[in-house]
């Protein structure tokens, strides 16, 4: 059988996480080839687990706002219905939570439930108690906001924005995103709540068309504001004939310059 709950694998990092001797094969090869195992003792191993814990927040949100038995009961769910059918009857309100507004204020409360968790949360998503209980610190990590995002499409060694700009320069094209290009990205990005990983899927939509249009053009750059970003325009293109257009004027402005200067220190 399938174990869908995922105890068999909860069981089994179990064993690692107190102690074993277990094999591992020297190179990374296909499962059942007779490849060499090492063996490595798990004793003096420091263990960190990570995830995303999707619903995580619900939980802990259910545990700080239990029911009361008896009197209480019905009017908390009076209250429960009440601010139910409001959220779904007003229009304005729905308005308000799909704007960035909202985005921002879900995430914050989402960031402070998370930072409440317990050991009685994790066990009710679904680990066991035994593997629950061989960690004994539980760190919540806040959600990305829109600098962050934007510092993730621009600075580290694999961003997004410098690998578009090296495919786009394998054409010889140079592509530029203005400041409020990269941040319009970045909310995108919030309010699909995808993410760093769906920062991707939204420059791939947004450069769809350019780099069709690039191969085989007289295109030399590529300009990306807000606006396109918005869907309100199109990318912005720079022909050779352009740049050669605007090279001349620039020289011409500089001969006109030198020939100023000369004439003032002549006189």
């Amino acid at each position: 059988m399938r174990d869908v709950g995922g105890e068999g694998v909860q069981q089994g990092l179990l064993k690692l996480l107190e102690g074993t001797v277990v094999s591992v094969p020297e190179r990374n090869e296909r499962r059942g080839s007779k490849a060499e195992q090492i063996q490595i003792d798990t004793t003096n191993i420091l263990f960190i687990a990570s995830g995303a814990f999707t619903g995580l927040d619900k939980v802990i949100s259910r545990r700080k706002t239990k029911k009361n038995v008896g009197f209480g009961a019905k009017a908390a769910r009076q209250t429960d219905e009440s601010s139910d059918s409001f959220s779904v009857s007003d229009p304005f309100h729905l308005l308000h939570l799909q704007s960035e507004e909202g985005c921002q204020a879900e995430m914050a409360e989402k960031d402070s439930l998370l930072q409440e968790v317990e050991s009685e949360d994790l066990i009710e998503f679904g680990l066991i108690p035994e593997f629950v209980g061989r960690f004994p610190v539980v760190v919540s990590l806040s959600s990305l906001d829109e600098d962050t995002l934007v510092t993730i499409l621009t600075e580290p060694a694999n961003a997004l924005i410098p690998q578009f700009q090296n495919l786009f320069a394998m054409d010889k094209v140079e592509l530029q995103f203005t400041e409020e290009a990269l941040r319009e990205i970045a909310r995108r990005g919030l309010e699909k709540q995808t993410g760093a990983r769906g920062l991707r899927s939204i420059l791939e939509k947004l450069l769809l068309g350019p780099m069709f249009d690039v191969p085989g053009s007289d295109i030399t750059a590529v300009h990306v504001d807000g606006d396109v970003v918005r869907g309100d325009k199109q990318s912005h293109y720079v022909y050779s004939s352009q740049a050669v257009d605007t090279q001349q004027i620039e020289d011409e402005n500089i001969e006109t310059q030198g020939n100023r200067s000369v004439n003032v220190s002549a006189l």
